[in-house]
């Protein structure tokens, strides 16, 4: 099959890349890389609400109402991985496009197919491993910005790489502009000139402002306080950016609820309580916490991402021995190293962000140098240095194929290296998986049919599988700890089965002995809402939730009894 048919790009770019997919879920599965995604599934499928709630102000915009429709038609399925699977993958075709098109022109079609397979292997499989939305936004924007500016002038190309960006907002906004930003070096490349490359970078932009404005345009009120509040919380929680300084006693409550994610009490915890409560210290952020977090993260990078810097550091020895362009090359370099420390050390850098833009770096890296191959000394760079044919009377070459016989064989090794850690990954994540479905059946097989409520639970959501519906067994649940307990669904649930949508009055009314609600807390969270209970004798009679058993399947959660004092 010629290297440039149709069928044959088709196979590698389109049938190899859904294969190599279809063997990591089947292989090694896929686990939600934190509760963040099977909350979004709780929330859409009506588990922490009552009933499917169609709009999130965070999360999912336009995509909610669909989600919501399909579960209540079929909540067997689990809609939301099936949605950021076909996302993903969308991603995943791509980014096998942008980089097949790249290297088309110098290997042929096995060895083409071989570097495929190990890009996916060695910078691909843990976005399918490790499953999380904010990869799928990601991927999903920067891909699509490479596929059009890698074709500039083309129209198809062009809605392809809108509709793609367009999809990542809709799921997350400012994660489709870090996916954009984070591509925007390769795509400038891959388009080949920056005349070339405006006419896609100014058009993606100007769409993703219009997204943008008309967001701002039609969101409600509460909408606003929502992001307005959770982008404080983040300040706290996410980036370690604020410290405690409470000036009252209710202040201290509040400090206190924040510290164990319990953000629904609106008393304790509102829109100007993270001003008041809290305060940023420069000398301390700048002088102890970034450079603490920038060291757990170079660690966790050198342990977990070996591979791909690896990489890196063999596209810079090699553009060091290039003639020309230097000072771009080494400016796109400079640029991404400094991104990665401006995130783990003054904002947040997760696994689920820090690959994506590894792999985009990587991708800068391969367009500039394939793009001025010529610029090299002869047999240097890599790929033809890796395939050249040598002749057995070739003695010159002798040292060079005892070099190439190497560098093989290192690579062997690093592949084998990194296996392995993914199989240890596979295994830690399985045996989670399995504690957390012990612990939601539990729960179901003790609480079914009775109003539920959590707190301190959230991690049980963590490792589940994108592919399954789990949860916590029939019966309303309401959740105090977490991102969404501070969400408009939960006052109305509050309000459904209470009647207030006041957290503390809410609680109190379920702790009535007529209602039968079971309580499973963390001790922490207990401790909380008796100290809360206490502050807040004036609003009826005094509750003490006593311990009664612990969660056989996992003894940080307990049962808890609501008595008179």
């Amino acid at each position: 099959m010629p290297n440039h048919s149709r069928l044959a790009i088709f196979a590698r770019v389109v049938l190899l890349p859904l294969a190599l997919v279809l063997a990591t879920v089947a292989g090694l599965g896929s686990y939600y890389e934190t509760s963040d995604d099977t909350t979004l599934a709780w929330l859409f499928s009506g588990v922490l609400t009552g009933a499917p709630v169609p709009s999130l102000p965070l999360y999912f915009h336009g995509y909610g109402h669909v989600l919501a429709a399909a579960y209540m038609a079929w909540p067997g399925v689990s809609w939301v991985g099936v949605l950021l699977a076909g996302l993903l993958a969308a991603g995943t075709v791509l980014t096998f496009a942008v980089l097949d098109r790249m290297l088309r022109p110098h290997l042929r079609a096995g060895a083409l197919g071989l570097v495929l397979v190990l890009f996916f292997a060695g910078a691909w499989l843990e976005h399918w491993l490790w499953f999380s939305h904010v990869r799928v936004v990601l991927v999903l924007a920067g891909a699509a910005l490479l596929f059009a500016a890698q074709r500039p002038g083309h129209r198809g190309a062009l809605l392809v790489g809108l509709a793609g960006l367009g999809a990542a907002w809709l799921l997350r906004p400012g994660l489709a502009w870090a996916g954009y930003g984070a591509a925007l070096p390769a795509a400038l490349l891959l388009a080949g000139s920056w005349r070339r490359a405006r006419p896609v970078v100014l058009s993606t932009a100007v769409s993703l402002g219009l997204l943008a404005g008309g967001a701002a345009l039609w969101q409600t009120p509460a909408a606003a306080r929502t992001q307005a509040r959770d982008r404080a919380f983040a300040r706290v929680l996410d980036f370690d950016q604020l410290r405690p300084r409470p000036r009252t006693a209710a202040d201290s409550l509040g400090t206190a609820a924040l510290g164990l994610w319990l953000m629904g009490d609106s008393t304790v915890v509102n829109e100007g309580f993270c001003s008041r409560a809290y305060r940023f210290e420069a000398a301390d952020f700048l002088g102890q916490v970034v450079p603490a977090k920038l060291r757990l993260r170079a660690e966790l990078l050198l342990r977990d991402y070996f591979l791909l810097l690896l990489a890196l550091v063999a596209t810079a020895v090699v553009a060091g021995r290039r003639r020309g362009r230097e000072l771009w090359f080494w400016g796109v370099q400079a640029g991404f190293a400094a991104a990665l420390v401006v995130l783990a050390g003054l904002l947040k850098l997760p696994p689920r962000l820090e690959l994506p833009v590894l792999d985009f770096w990587l991708l800068a890296n391969l367009g500039l140098l394939l793009k001025d191959a010529q610029a090299y000394p002869a047999g240097l760079f890599p790929y033809a240095w890796l395939t050249a044919k040598i002749g057995p009377g070739d003695s010159a070459a002798r040292p060079a194929a005892s070099w190439r016989l190497v560098a093989l064989v290192a690579l062997l090794v690093l592949l084998a290296l990194y296996g392995a850690k993914m199989l240890h990954r596979r295994q830690a994540l399985g045996q989670e998986r399995s504690r957390h479905e012990r612990v939601l059946a539990e729960i179901s097989r003790r609480t079914a049919g009775r109003v539920r409520v959590l707190a301190g639970a959230t991690d049980v959501l963590k490792s589940l599988s994108p592919w399954r519906v789990r949860t916590p067994g029939p019966g309303p649940v309401l959740m105090l700890s977490g991102w969404q307990s501070h969400d408009q669904s939960q006052r109305e649930l509050r309000r459904s089965l209470t009647g207030t949508a006041d957290q503390s009055s809410c609680l109190r009314r379920l702790a009535e002995p007529t209602r039968g609600t079971r309580w499973l807390l963390s001790r922490e969270t207990a401790q909380w809402l008796n100290r809360r209970f206490r502050n807040d004798t004036g609003a009826g009679p005094a509750v003490v939730l006593r311990p009664t058993a612990p969660l056989a399947a996992d003894t940080a959660l307990l049962f808890y009894q609501p008595l008179a004092p």
